[in-house]
């Protein structure tokens, strides 16, 4: 039992660094999901092996070190935290986008507990723990060459866009995913370094192995293009070798000075970089074009300018266990600034991990989680490694740090930076404390008693926090693909909300709406299904209320649904409550003002969108619906007056569609004149024209406008003269 246990235990943890190779395309969120259950899956199997093992053998029970007592400090803070907060079991159990939450906080510690107990510590656990690295350095150089086909075009980058994100599926997430290997990479090559100088066999190869492999990661990172990341990689660096020329007493004077040669030959071409950085070479590199246009109120940054204060302010509404994790929610829609009309309308994190941590869990909380990075320096600087090993090991810290100022943590992350805290916990040597005592079980005690409990258990959990769940989400995809198709059927979405896990509940419901919307609008699904589906979309819209009663999000969404499909008096309730949860949301006032002129509330229609209007005079929606509103309810004067003839408020389709709507039509018709003037060569906008000329009653002119399409565009004749013919019906 004890072999089979400890080899259980070891495979399982051998196999965590993998789970950044899984994409399960069946699954909703595949980049997401799949690492997620693998990694809960392996963990579990793990520690139900270690605790019979830790039974049985004392050798592998946990010891009292100050890092094992800090993890789990700061797991039981985040507990207590979640507990109390807004949304407990949104805060235990996240949703698929994420898979966080407290589970893996608890899966992460767990991770920790096994991997320290059963690698150990001295130069025994640092073997074991070169190894498991070495593993997912190897596994590394696998994603980096998928980063590398994308580069070269060989492979889809799954962003859309020209930033390598390989199969973590998130530029950002592949970033610091790299940034970790490429310090344990050098940091393998500083131990390289020494097996040479004690003349070990293939020292050398494997030094230069080492620093290939180190420099090809540092080359994924800036292909990435994730500025902070890339500042994370660099500020590391510099500290890396600062902390080698000052400390490292004991080695080669010439390195010394090459270290500090190097720092400043970075800061001189960060010097020159700037003062060039409008040359257009820089500017039209992906990478330094990123970086020459960086500042504060750069559009790529304002997310993090308002959201950062926003975030602050929040915090110290409950500044001491915070709101619980997975609910940063609340605060965004209580304190949307207006200004982020052209951004993300539901950010569910502030975008650097430590402002995160201060909302979910207070002051304590973030306290508890930065005393893990003093932990983690304070191991390093008291082991026996070399000044080099310690410089570069406390660069990869820096450079995570500057890494999770900009950017939100993920399980590409978390699991590294937990290896890492499991790592430097196994280099202090000597007698520790063994927690849960130093003598062995009876045998025959482990074998019915122990054992038999933990396998139940094991069973239990992976039934009800994997397999259930992960039912769940495929089934979730078997109802979309049906969606689209005749044969969509609320069944697939009953029987998957049937699974009635939390973690899926809401993406179910939400996915449940926008597909009852389009089914209900088809031409070719018969009526009793269309009626089954909104009957079925209603109840879960309650249902999710129960579930979120103060989140704005259900409202919105269920209103938005309700407007969709012509039920306005059901919608209004909805949207009218979601306004009041997030009050200065344009994108919520533009749905419920439709939904106020539906029911002939046009003056509430107006007042709202005044204040979306008055609220970002510079967003061109709000300026538009303001204006048509205005318009639509006979106060065209005044729309006049106020955005004084703006030909991107009145020049366009939508206004010379609401002309039609009123049936002025010369005015839509001059509307369309003016947009050919300007883009004569549109054939679309020159077809509105003649559209809406035939409306008029504008026959002949219709007729005219359709010739100039054909003597321009000759291979339309066909087309052409078909509407024509019809015109002249």
């Amino acid at each position: 039992m004890k072999k089979i246990t400890k080899y259980i235990a070891v495979a399982a943890l051998f196999l965590v660094p993998i789970f950044p190779l899984i994409v399960a395309n069946s699954f909703f969120f595949p980049f997401i999901t799949g690492k997620a259950f693998y990694f809960r899956i392996l963990i579990e199997l793990a520690f139900a092996s270690w605790i019979i093992l830790a039974f049985l053998d004392a050798k592998f029970r946990p010891k009292l070190t100050a890092l094992t007592v800090g993890i789990s400090l700061f797991a039981l803070i985040a507990l207590v935290a979640d507990l109390l907060g807004v949304n407990p079991l949104r805060s235990l159990w996240s949703n698929f986008e994420r898979m966080e939450g407290w589970i893996t906080i608890l899966h992460l510690w767990a991770f920790y507990i096994v991997a320290t107990s059963i690698f150990g510590s001295g130069e025994e656990g640092k073997h074991l723990w070169h190894r498991w690295l070495n593993t997912s350095l190897a596994v590394a150089f696998i994603v980096a060459l998928y980063g590398l086909f994308q580069l070269f075009g060989w492979a889809q980058v799954h962003q859309g866009s020209t930033r390598l994100d390989a199969s973590l599926g998130n530029s950002a997430y592949m970033a610091v995913y790299m940034l970790f290997h490429a310090f344990i990479a050098a940091y393998f090559f500083f131990v390289a370094r020494m097996k040479r100088a004690k003349n070990m066999a293939n020292a050398a190869v494997h030094q230069w192995v080492y620093g290939i492999v180190s420099v090809l990661f540092a080359f994924i990172i800036f292909e990435t293009q994730t500025r902070g990341t890339i500042l994370g990689l660099i500020g590391g660096i510099m500290l890396a070798l600062a902390l080698y020329a000052i400390f490292g007493k004991g080695e080669p004077k010439k390195w010394r000075w090459i270290s500090a040669g190097f720092i400043g030959s970075i800061i001189l071409l960060g010097i020159i970089f700037w003062f060039n950085r409008t040359n257009p070479i820089i500017e039209r590199n992906p990478v330094l074009g990123r970086f020459s246009h960086i500042s504060w109120t750069d559009s790529s940054n304002q997310a993090r300018q308002y959201i950062w204060p926003m975030a602050l302010k929040g915090a110290m509404e409950r500044p001491v266990l915070g709101w619980g994790q997975e609910n940063f929610n609340y605060i965004f829609n209580a304190g949307y600034n207006p200004a982020m009309y052209a951004q993300e309308q539901w950010f569910d994190r502030a975008h650097n991990v430590f402002i995160d941590w201060l909302v979910a869990s207070g002051i304590v909380g973030v306290i508890a989680y930065l005393a893990l990075y003093v932990l983690f320096l304070i191991a390093v600087w008291k082991s026996s490694l070399t000044v080099a090993e310690k410089s570069v090991l406390t660069g990869l810290l820096a450079g995570y740090f500057v890494h999770n100022v900009f950017v939100f943590d993920n399980l590409a992350s978390y699991a590294l930076f937990f290896g890492m805290l499991g790592f430097v916990n196994s280099l202090k040597e000597g007698k520790h404390i063994r927690l849960l005592g130093t003598e062995p079980a009876r045998v025959d005690g482990v074998e019915y008693v122990v054992a038999p409990v933990v396998i139940v258990a094991l069973v239990f959990v992976l039934y009800f926090f994997d397999v259930r769940v992960i039912r769940a989400n495929t089934s979730l995809i078997a109802a979309l693909r049906a969606c689209g198709s005749p044969q969509a059927s609320p069944s697939l979405f009953e029987k998957t909300l049937g699974v009635d896990a939390y973690v899926a509940n809401q993406e179910i419901r939400e996915q449940l709406l926008s597909c009852a919307g389009n089914v209900i609008a088809s031409q070719t699904i018969p009526g009793p299904t269309k009626q089954a589906f909104f009957g079925l979309a209603t109840r879960e819209i309650q249902a999710q209320i129960a579930a979120t009663p103060n989140d704005a999000r259900i409202y919105v969404l269920g209103g938005s649904f309700l407007n969709g499909i012509g039920q306005y008096e059901q919608a209004e309730g909805l949207l009218e409550t979601g306004h009041q949860l997030t009050p200065k949301k344009q994108s919520l006032d533009f749905e419920l003002a439709n939904d106020y002129l539906n029911t002939g509330k046009k003056e509430k229609a107006v007042e709202l969108l005044k204040q979306a209007y008055e609220s970002a005079p510079d967003f061109p929606q709000a300026k538009s619906a303001y204006a048509i509103t205005l318009i639509v309810s006979g106060r065209e004067a005044e729309a006049r007056t106020i955005f004084k003839n703006d030909p991107e408020v009145f020049n366009t389709a939508q206004m010379a569609q609401v002309y039609a709507s009123l049936k002025q039509y010369s005015k839509a018709v001059a509307i369309y004149e003016e947009m050919v003037k300007k883009d004569p060569a549109n054939i679309e906008i020159r077809a509105q024209l003649a559209q809406m000329q035939y409306t008029a009653g504008m026959v002949s002119q219709a007729i005219q406008t359709l010739r100039d399409i054909e003597k321009t565009n000759p291979e339309l004749k066909d087309k052409i003269e078909a509407a024509i013919k019809q015109v002249q019906k």
